[in-house]
This record gives C-alpha cells, sequence and structure tokens, in this order.
C-alpha cells in the first residue's frame, strides 16, 4: 500500500514504490555537464537519482536520460530566443532537457535548478519559454512518482473512477507545486487524460 504522504524531497525508495526496480537514472561525478552548477541538482542526481521512464498514461518520457550524451547541455539565451542572430559569443547560461512530451520539454535551468517549460515552435521569436513548470528537479521527480502511482485508476474502464482519478493528481500535484496550475504544459497533459479546465 502506497502512502498518502508526499514528500518535500523524493528518495529513491519513495520513487521506485512507484516508478519500479531499476528506474533511477544515477549518473557518477564524471558524467555530469560542468554547465550544471546548482547544487541541489547535482546532489539529488547523484545520491538519489531521476527518473528515467515513459509514463504512458500521460505521454511524459524521460527514458533520454540514459543515453551517453542524455543531459545535453543548451544555449539557454539561444533557445528562448535572447541571443541576437549574429552574437557568436560563448554561451553563459545553461539548461538541460529533463522530460519530453511529444514535441514540448521541460528543461532543468543549470544555475537556479528551476524547471521550465519550453516549445521549441518559437525560438526564433523569443516564444520557447513558456514559464516554470516545477521548483526543481526533486519536486518533478515527486510529480512524475504522483503520475506513476494513478496509473491504474487513469486507466480505468470506469469514466467516473477515471475522472475522480485525474481531479485527484492535479489537485495533488498543485498542492506539491503551484506551478503546475499555472502551467501550459501541465494544461495539456490533464486535458489528454480527459480534464477540463472548468471542472
Amino acid at each position: 500500500m502506497k502512502s498518502n504522504d508526499t514528500p518535500l524531497i523524493p528518495d529513491a525508495g519513495w520513487l521506485e514504490e512507484r516508478l519500479g526496480p531499476g528506474t533511477l537514472w544515477r549518473p557518477d561525478e564524471a558524467h555530469l555537464p560542468t554547465e550544471l552548477t546548482d547544487a541541489e541538482s547535482r546532489e539529488f542526481l547523484l545520491k538519489v537519482g531521476f527518473p528515467a521512464v515513459h509514463l504512458d498514461v500521460a505521454g511524459i518520457d524521460t527514458r533520454h536520460l540514459r543515453h551517453k550524451d542524455g543531459l545535453n547541455a543548451f544555449d539557454a539565451d539561444e533557445i528562448y530566443g535572447n541571443r541576437y542572430p549574429d552574437d557568436d559569443s560563448p554561451p553563459e547560461n545553461f539548461c538541460f532537457a529533463v522530460a519530453i512530451s511529444g514535441d514540448q520539454h521541460l528543461m532543468l535551468e543549470a544555475a537556479d535548478g528551476g524547471i521550465t517549460h519550453y516549445d521549441p515552435n518559437g525560438w526564433d521569436h523569443g516564444q520557447g519559454w513558456q514559464g516554470p513548470a516545477a521548483d526543481s528537479l526533486p519536486v518533478l521527480a515527486v510529480l512524475l512518482g504522483l503520475i506513476a502511482e494513478s496509473n491504474d485508476a487513469l486507466r480505468s474502464d470506469d469514466d467516473a473512477v477515471r475522472m475522480a482519478a485525474v481531479t485527484d493528481l492535479r489537485e495533488r500535484m498543485i498542492r506539491r507545486d503551484l506551478n503546475v496550475d499555472d502551467s501550459a504544459f501541465w494544461d495539456e497533459i490533464f486535458e489528454n487524460l480527459g480534464w477540463e479546465p472548468d471542472q
């Protein structure tokens, strides 16, 4: 029986209870990019690990993290449209794709550890940045764990059971991180699960 307690910072046991044994990507120090300077993110990856999974019910995929260049540094100023086209100066701000849903990305900000929503369809007009999606990498791991915990109910053939699960999941995720309530990324995830904004 899984606990209803939602941790502030999850440990490996809490995550693997929901996502399955061996689902955490835990790199060693040598495999973390030097551009990732946020101490909390580095410590979490080294000590706990981050889910490298495909949450099919929600359409979220993080399996690329296990690839050789899975945590690849992006020039944040370039992809968010903050760099002039003829600016060839070395990048100063970095981010990393940690989760993908369709063509939408959740990015880990290298310096402060925040998770932002990146839409690759609008980068050239400075529209790539779509706002915050989670406070931190550990919080995003909790959100993924909550989705996995609800998997069976979200797949129910009973419409009432499924919709109750969607509503409960959304409320639990918002209680853990208020960014969920004002994020186009999460809105699309929940709408795909059947949630309607006026519920």
